[in-house]
């Protein structure tokens, strides 16, 4: 009997220890990240002491999700900075390129749109259906009110996607990568354009915002081969500084549907990335801080490795499923962040946006 209890003892504990990793390795249940980073404190800084070199061309704005007010506000911090250094006045959006020319016009004071909420509430993706995002172009047209049409802030929507269909773009649901590349490339097409213009009028930097997963560098980790911010690092080396986001704690608004058809709908889910890195945002002036891959250069260092080794990032996207509630590495990817950034801001706790008309 005793050695039956023994047996029965030993298979508990295998199962518990081996229940324990599964947990582990689906929902990251003790990836913590709360240790002290030694080095962290006098290598962070902020949005507007981040030094963007003055020969870089296209500055890359990233979003760790498509649903957070932080990373709607990040996209004005930059500008804002860029726009004070006399460097940059436009603004380009992973959005069709007719939203786009709403917004610009609405900046401009022209067009039928009398108010942003509108202008906002009238684009295809509903992403941008925000108080963020209204906020934004509303400050762009309130500085346009006193300046020349050569020195206005403009907007430009770069996407090939809800636009005129092209019959020899290949199908998503007949090859997604090859679709993927062309959409990339015809945006890349769309913003050399774009640089152009604004280098005529004297500007010579623009801001291109989009998702992490699109404006990163490097092989992409969905469809596609390499990302859209490969892309652009081939096109213009190191003319090209992009400055991701992440999140610790998030409680992010998102397509619950998986559509935008008569079933659409959104709805708010929490998650964590238990990145150790954006954990230390807590510790600092409202729960975040940026850092500088550029500036950390001791290579000995614990936060140099951090930054250079393979670590999870929160990654999301535009469609939730319930699968995401078991399976942690279904929103995060794994990624060497110095690697893929020059600089990423970290958030411990990011806040739904709030759709207007959706």
């Amino acid at each position: 009997m005793d050695n039956i209890k023994k047996k029965t003892n030993i298979i508990m504990v295998i199962l518990i220890v081996f229940l324990s990793i599964l947990l582990e390795a689906r929902l990251g249940l003790f990836e913590l990240g709360s240790e002290k980073i030694d080095g962290l404190k006098g290598a962070a800084t902020t949005v507007a002491d981040l030094e963007i070199p003055e020969d870089v061309q296209v500055v890359g704005v990233g979003e760790a999700t498509h649903g957070n007010v932080e990373f709607q506000e990040l996209k004005m911090e930059v500008l804002k900075k860029l726009a004070h250094q006399g460097t940059c006045k436009s603004m380009l959006f992973e959005m069709p390129v007719a939203d786009g020319e709403i917004l610009n016009d609405y900046v401009h004071g022209k067009g039928e749109v009398q108010d942003a909420e509108s202008a906002v509430g009238i684009l295809q993706y509903p992403l941008y259906d925000t108080k963020e995002m209204a906020e934004l172009v509303d400050w762009m047209k309130e500085q346009n009110a006193s300046l020349r049409e050569e020195e206005s802030y403009r907007i430009y929507g770069i996407d090939p996607q809800g636009g005129e269909v092209n019959p020899d773009a290949p199908s998503f649901s007949d090859n997604p990568d090859a679709n993927s590349d062309y959409r990339d490339d015809q945006m890349v097409k769309n913003l050399k354009n774009i640089l152009a213009q604004e280098n005529k009028r004297g500007y010579n930097q623009i801001i291109v915002t989009a998702h992490n997963g699109h404006v990163m560098k490097g092989d992409s980790v969905g469809y596609g081969t390499i990302t859209f911010g490969e892309k652009l690092k081939k096109e213009f080396g190191d003319g090209y500084f992009v400055i991701g986001s992440e999140f610790y704690n998030t409680d992010v608004n998102i397509n619950d549907a998986g559509s935008r058809d008569a079933d659409y709908r959104r709805a708010n889910h929490k998650f964590c990335s238990s990145d150790s890195l954006a954990k230390q945002a807590e510790s600092f002036e409202d729960g975040k801080y940026c850092l500088d891959f550029s500036k950390i250069t001791d290579s000995k260092s614990t936060l140099y490795k951090l930054v250079h080794e393979q670590t999870f990032m929160g990654m999301i996207g535009e469609g939730y499923t319930a699968f995401w509630e078991t399976h942690k590495s279904s929103y995060r990817t794994k990624v060497a962040q110095a690697e893929r950034f020059d600089a990423v801001v970290y958030y411990y706790q990011t806040h739904p946006i709030e759709p207007l008309h959706h």
